[in-house]
């Protein structure tokens, strides 16, 4: 009798087990089910990430068991690599998702918001996918046409035009401005419209092959540190030093540290320019231009590097493959040379009398100084400012209103003649 009620509570205890393992097993499939994650994505010394957390945190309260919340600061390689396969360009970024279906929405920093989380959520808790998901998290710019409404997402257009505005901005720098004016008056005198293109074509396309290389450099440097941090710190140091440089000698001209060519420079250019002009055979010229543009960019690179410095710096930020890097440093320095380009056919198709004066120089190192100078605070402080290209529009335009207003003022207090 005994033998029997401990066999009977052996096959008990079995049974009692077996159920446990099988609620244990449809418990985990069941949350499983309805394992909703949000990942949030932040960057350290983010301004939009803090003002963004205490949501993150109101929404983790509200609930509770329902939801899984991670926090990941993009600042560790692969966060950062999590982060831009998303599609985000800048933080903070949330990413509500349902890992039993494979399905994700993603929220980009002006739509995250307590309501905006809930809706995705309770979306994604219901499971529901065959409605449609209410949350407009794209930035989108429409046209009504005759064919009817033609979208295009502006978030697209971001880096694009981010190389555009500053390589445009960097062709007139006032160093490789006026090394460049300064050849171009030289060919004057010889009257030849063919010699003129040659010489100016051949010069301006090994300038921005050697700006191709130093940025190349750049992106190689950037990349071994591998810290976006770090790299936005160094960036906007150097960014804000130069700048400020370049605010001091529009003031104090050739006075103290100055990133312009010194007249010792300038003067072995002007006499190989000047050898160059005079030359007769074709190959000769154009081995002389390559050697001149070489040793012109040479001279000047310590005035010069630091927009593509910045560039290079923000171009990082988008975590792309090697071979778009290269693309886009190849866009850039198509438009570093365009203006270049079209000021030759001008003067070659008008003979214009093209000079860079002591005045106009200055204030083109104070334009260069002040944009220069927020680029870099933008970098260190908000760099997520600058992933919206529209601001870096309004960065464009107030540099050059204060340059307008700055040396206006200027010359009418101080009398200086141009």
């Amino acid at each position: 009798m005994y033998m029997k009620m401990n066999k009977n509570k052996r096959y008990v205890l079995i049974l009692f087990l077996f159920f446990l393992l099988l609620f244990t097993i449809f418990k985990g499939v069941s949350a499983e089910k309805s394992n909703i994650i949000v990942e949030f994505y932040f960057a350290d010394n983010c301004p939009h990430c803090e003002e963004k957390f205490f949501i993150i945190e109101k929404i983790e309260d509200l609930y509770k068991n329902n939801i899984t919340l991670k926090r990941f600061s993009i600042e560790n390689s692969s966060n950062k690599k999590n982060f831009f396969n998303y599609g985000f360009t800048s933080t903070p970024g949330v990413v509500v998702k349902n890992q039993s279906y494979n399905n994700y929405s993603i929220i980009t920093y002006e739509y995250i918001t307590v309501e905006n989380l809930k809706n995705q959520i309770n979306y994604h808790l219901s499971g529901n996918y065959s409605k449609k998901n209410i949350i407009n998290n794209e930035k989108r710019f429409c046209i009504g046409t005759f064919f009817g409404e033609f979208c295009i997402d502006t978030k697209d257009w971001s880096l694009p035009l981010l190389t555009v505005v500053l390589g445009a901005v960097d062709s007139v720098n006032p160093c490789s401005f006026f090394v460049f004016l300064f050849l171009l008056s030289i060919l004057l005198h010889t009257k030849s419209r063919k010699r003129m293109l040659l010489v100016g074509s051949v010069f301006i396309f090994f300038s921005g092959f050697i700006y191709f290389l130093l940025m190349i450099a750049i992106l190689f440097f950037f990349l071994a540190i591998d810290q976006q941090l770090s790299i936005s710190i160094i960036a906007g140091i150097v960014a804000m030093t130069f700048g400020g440089f370049n605010i001091f000698n529009f003031f104090f001209f050739k006075k103290g540290f100055s990133t312009e060519i010194s007249d010792k420079n300038k003067s072995k250019l002007f006499k190989k320019m000047g050898k160059i002009v005079r030359m007769k055979s074709v190959i000769p010229l154009i081995i002389a231009t390559i050697i001149l543009a070489i040793s012109a960019n040479s001279v000047e690179l310590l005035c010069s590097f630091n927009i593509p410095f910045i560039y290079t710096s923000l171009l990082i930020s988008y975590n792309l493959n090697i071979i778009n890097y290269y693309l886009y440093i190849v866009l850039y320095n198509i438009i570093y040379v365009l203006p270049l380009l079209i000021l030759v056919f001008v003067v070659a198709a008008t003979f214009g009398r093209w000079k860079l004066t002591e005045w106009q120089g200055r204030k083109l190192k104070l334009f260069s100084g002040i944009m220069m100078f927020m680029l870099g605070f933008f970098l260190i402080f908000l760099k997520g400012i600058l992933m919206n290209i529209f601001l870096v529009f309004l960065i464009l335009i107030f540099s050059m209103v204060a340059t307008i207003i700055v040396s206006y003022l200027f010359k009418n207090v101080y009398r200086i003649r141009k």
